[in-house]
């Protein structure tokens, strides 16, 4: 259902911002943004079926090597 309402959200967004940037003939602009908004509706929807890991996953893959570092100079 998420992922239903994010689409739906986009499409409004699409709708809001698409007919100014036609109507300024801003051909970069609207290149960029519709690929940005297809690239993070996919990860989403990606992130939400499974098929692509979480990112706070990769953060904790990350940042546990430092945290376990810094707790044990802290002791």
């Amino acid at each position: 259902m998420s992922t239903f309402a994010v689409i739906v959200v986009s499409i409004m967004v699409c709708a809001y911002e698409l007919p100014r940037l036609i109507r300024k003939q801003q051909r970069k602009e609207i290149a960029v943004f519709l690929g940005l908004l297809v690239i993070s509706v996919g990860l989403y929807a990606g992130a939400e079926k499974g098929v692509v890991p979480n990112p706070v996953y990769w953060m904790e893959m990350v940042y546990k090597p430092v945290y376990d570092g810094v707790m044990t100079w802290l002791k």
